[in-house]
């Protein structure tokens, strides 16, 4: 099995540059030859200073707008919801800055190779120039928090490198001790969206200055000289160079202000330097994999097939011509663990919409995080692939998040609990942001992420975390939903005031809507969470009048509608949609990520389902990176290994860049867009791929349920099954031979193969190779 991308010629853009990243700390590297550049960022460094005026809704325009949509008059409801009901913009993620090393004394260059070597996070560069081979390597360290340099020529004192530290924000520069150079600077005090037309859409108040940064180069010369010139560090006639990287923000914490010393921040940058001063580069590598490989090698998949000897870019050419390529795959699910394991560790934020790798000081849609299906994806196969310690950034998000949303719940809906709306950023803003009802009105995304966080649990079975941290999220994410439900004459609960998130319909009067009542997403997520939070409250032996309540109106949620068409309906009536190609599959949240509607419990609404895949897909939908991404799970759900395997090559071949990253088209409803980077169809296709070989979520294992004829033979070991069960799976002729489970608890089980379903008992850390009844 190959764990390696690598090509033939150096990254000329951000598109072909390779990433690397300790959760919090990444970079991306590119430049033409004779010049590298790696550009940096740190993932709390932002625009804003998280001291917004708070907005508010008067209440005797919120029940006119919501008596209006309950009435049928949607059209006036919405222009109420946006002249009155909407808030403030995000704030933006920034790049922090950009180590630039260049090598003065390459003039001609051959035999180029750069790899990301996935086994290990090192991302490798070689060439030859005048006869002597240059060498470098490159990692972020989680362990001591530093991006590593290694160069070295094969001949000694053969090694003139330049060295700059400059930056996209407003910053100065100096030398510090003789072999480092450090900048300072302030990230903007406010970015507009990209889609938002502005004169000034970067702001630097002077008053209100943003937040403050530091970024530490020093380098370190085995032999030959340094010296400076021009604020840069030239060494001179070396044979190896060391250098490291620290870098730091006035990020003090949620709620918390915003350190605005430099010499503070420097003093950060300075003692991560410090901790690893005397200590040998190979110590600081040999602790970087140690930490990194426990995580990703707990997971091996191959499909049996020998790896060519082709560059990453053109495997993948060849796979667009129509050559298959069963190691692409596989190589695919690698990089996007390790795509994960680099954007989210303990300690860091949560993968935003570009993971933590941004080089834009204007990033689209703000690189934040979109919490109406984006985010919720990114987490999706964390649990089945095994990265459990991925998921804390998420949790603590969702804390955070579930106290700044109180006062969103009560002064923009006039309820309990707590809300958020389909933005968040640093400064966990919940609150509806400006522009348009059909994507910032959505007070749901606390309620869909709350059933994220309780993926943890259903892995781990750990009632310490379920009792501390995640029930008290739910429990007030479905307070809020208590209070927003409204009791219609038919005697079930709606939300009043309800988008499909970014989707619209046309309504008596062919004018455009977005809102309405009662929308399939905004009845899925909230069955989904009172289910869960009936489960949780059971797990903990909690009964109180709230747990009576969530049950109560549990139990009065309507059901799901089936169209005219035989779909799945969209929103509680079958309204003429403006885009039945829409790139969102919103209804079928209640079918994935959820399980409300599944083939044991509701198989009359499969159908359905399929119908409405049909009809998205016969008008054009599915075209987007995570739009296809979310395809490849729903047929994977659906057992239908053949097309999620369509959507899988369609999503390499349509919706990936050459460094594999997953590809966001230009939308074409507002200006600033762009084709961009956007890491959600990685992790969503990461899941699917997981899904088509192994299921949990109705609380059987399933085992191959949606292997395509193309993968006749393979193994995957190391996937987990909720209840903290591992499972190893080898297969041959399309056939399993082998199923290895270890449960971290003594359980008895329910296994399934096909149409043949059994009861395994398992003990605690004992390994059992499982026969397959016939």
């Amino acid at each position: 099995m190959n764990t390696k991308l690598w090509y033939q010629s150096p990254a000329a853009s951000f598109s072909e540059a390779l990433p690397i990243g300790n959760g919090s700390l990444g970079a991306v590297i590119y430049g033409t030859l004779p010049e590298e550049s790696v550009f940096i960022n740190q993932d709390t460094l932002w625009s804003g200073t998280g001291n917004r005026e708070k907005g508010g809704v008067d209440r005797a325009l919120l029940n006119k707008a919501k008596k209006l949509s309950l009435a049928g008059s949607y059209y006036e409801a919405q222009q109420l919801v946006e002249e009155h009901m909407l808030g403030d913009y995000n704030e933006s993620y920034m790049p922090l800055g950009v180590v630039k090393y260049s090598f003065p004394q390459v003039k001609e260059y051959k035999n180029y190779r750069r790899e990301l070597d996935l086994g290990q996070a090192l991302l490798k560069t070689e060439f030859v120039s005048g006869d002597v081979r240059y060498q470098s390597e490159i990692f972020s360290s989680y362990p001591d928090n530093v991006i590593a340099i290694k160069i070295r020529s094969g001949e000694a004192n053969k090694l003139d490198v330049i060295f700059n530290f400059e930056s996209r924000l407003q910053y100065f520069s100096a030398i510090h001790e003789g072999n480092g150079i450090v900048i300072s600077g302030n990230a903007p005090s406010h970015v507009e969206p990209n889609y938002v037309p502005s004169h000034h859409p970067v702001v630097y108040e002077k008053t209100d200055l943003g937040m403050p940064f530091c970024g530490y180069l020093r380098v370190e010369n085995q032999d030959g000289g340094l010296y400076i010139e021009e604020g840069k560090l030239h060494v001179m006639h070396a044979t190896e160079v060391i250098a490291y990287i620290t870098v730091s923000n006035g990020y003090e914490g949620f709620q918390k202000p915003i350190s605005y010393s430099h010499k503070a921040c420097f003093e950060k940058c300075r003692l991560l330097m410090e901790q690893i001063s005397g200590i040998s580069y190979a110590l600081v590598k040999e602790r970087h994999l140690s930490d990194y490989t426990q995580i990703f090698k707990r997971v091996y998949f191959d499909l049996g097939e020998p790896e060519p000897e082709v560059p990453t870019d053109e495997r993948l050419r060849k796979l667009k011509s129509g050559e298959e390529d069963k190691g692409l795959y596989c190589l695919y699910f690698h990089y996007n663990r390790y795509l994960m394991i680099a954007s989210s560790r303990i300690g860091s934020q949560p993968s935003n919409l570009q993971g933590i790798w941004s080089d834009s000081t204007r990033p689209v849609w703000s690189s934040n995080w979109t919490i109406n299906i984006n985010t919720e994806m990114n987490y999706w196969p964390v649990g089945s692939c095994n990265m459990l310690e991925c998921y804390e950034p998420l949790i603590r998000m969702l804390e955070e998040m579930s106290i700044a949303g109180q006062e969103t719940a009560v002064r923009f809906y006039g309820c309990r609990g707590w809300a958020a709306n389909h933005n968040v950023d640093l400064w966990r803003q919940t609150e509806p942001v400006d522009g348009m009802a059909k994507y910032a009105y959505w007070p749901m995304g606390g309620v869909w992420l709350s059933a994220q966080i309780y993926d943890y649990y259903k892995y781990t079975r750990d009632k310490k975390i379920l009792e501390n941290r995640i029930y008290p999220v739910m429990r007030g994410a479905a307070c809020f939903c208590l209070d927003w439900l409204v009791k219609r004459e038919d005697g079930y609960y709606y939300t009043p005031l309800s988008t499909s998130p970014e989707n619209t319909f046309y309504d008596c009067e062919k004018r455009e809507c977005a809102v309405s009542f009662g929308s399939t997403m905004d009845t899925a997520l909230i069955r989904e969470l009172f289910k869960n939070v009936v489960e949780a409250s059971e797990i903990l032996d909690i009964s109180d009048d709230f747990t009576e309540e969530v049950k109560e109106k549990y139990g009065l949620l309507p059901a799901y509608k089936v169209g005219r068409e035989g779909q799945l309906q969209e929103w509680a009536e079958d309204f003429e949609e403006k885009d039945p190609g829409h790139r969102h599959f919103s209804p079928l949240a209640a079918f994935h990520p959820g399980t409300t509607i599944n083939k044991y419990n509701t198989p009359e609404l499969i159908k359905s389902v399929e119908k409405f895949i049909e009809r998205r897909l016969e008008n054009g939908g599915g075209h987007i990176g995570w739009s296809c991404a979310w395809l490849i799970n729903f047929y994977a759900r659906l057992e239908n290994g053949e097309e999620a395997l369509h959507y899988l090559k369609r999503l390499l071949t349509n919706s990936s860049y050459d460094n594999l990253f997953d590809l966001h088209p230009p939308l074409g409803e507002s200006e600033g867009e762009r084709e961009v980077f956007q890491i959600d169809g990685n992790f969503g296709s990461l899941n699917g791929m997981s899904e088509m070989l192994l299921q949990s979520c109705y609380g059987i294992i399933e085992l191959l349920p949606a292997l395509p004829k193309a993968w006749p033979k393979g193994e995957v070991t190391g996937l987990l099954a909720e209840g903290g069960i591992t499972v190893d799976l080898k297969w041959k002729d399309g056939v399993l031979k082998e199923v290895g489970f270890l449960s971290a608890a003594t359980q008895e089980v329910s296994v399934k193969y096909r149409d043949v379903q059994w009861q395994l008992y398992l003990q605690e850390g004992k390994k059992v190779y499982a026969s397959i009844p016939s």
